[in-house]
């Protein structure tokens, strides 16, 4: 009795395995919906006074998405699109030098932004708020008393949105 107990053991765990297994699946595909396999991206509109940022941002999220060998921007008619807008950049001093200048300096850019599936003809994301400190990270962070320049920020703070972006909308799937 206690060999058949044993053996009931291994071919339980082994069954149980090889259920885990069956479900477990590696795709190269993206997470999307089978139907999309081209994205459109507009060009970000900018309601800030920072000049070119726009740009900065559609350019970041296009190389994003580019990155996945799976999907490909389309310049129009693509299955999806992804919208948005640049609502608001603060720079925020999180350290001053010993003569009270910023010394470590943070930029944060906020967006809105829309997902909209153009095959099935709904939004898959709509209207969603979203800023540069949103992973969690310090992309945007420069050390002025270093030498550092507001760009490096404005940089570190375009890409963490943009990563962020693709990440909800061609990654969440």
């Amino acid at each position: 009795m206690r060999g058949l107990g044993k053996h009931i053991c291994v071919w339980a765990l082994m069954a149980a395995l090889a259920a885990v297994l069956a479900g477990c699946t590696t795709s190269t595909r993206s997470g999307l919906p089978d139907h999309v396999r081209t994205i459109e991206v507009h060009i970000f509109q900018n309601k800030t006074m920072y000049k070119t940022i726009e740009s900065l941002i559609t350019r970041a999220i296009i190389d994003r998405i580019n990155a996945d060998p799976n999907i490909r921007v389309a310049s129009r008619n693509g299955d999806a699109l992804i919208t948005g807008e640049i609502t608001n950049i603060t720079r925020s001093t999180l350290r001053e030098t010993t003569t009270n200048e910023p010394g470590t300096v943070l930029i944060t850019v906020e967006a809105t932004f829309s997902f909209y599936d153009n095959v099935q003809g709904k939004y898959l994301l709509k209207d969603v708020v979203i800023t540069s400190t949103d992973t969690g990270h310090s992309y945007g962070v420069y050390e002025a008393s270093r030498g550092q320049t507001a760009w490096e920020g404005e940089t570190g703070a375009v890409a963490a949105l943009a990563g962020e972006i693709v990440r909800r909308t061609v990654g969440m799937w």
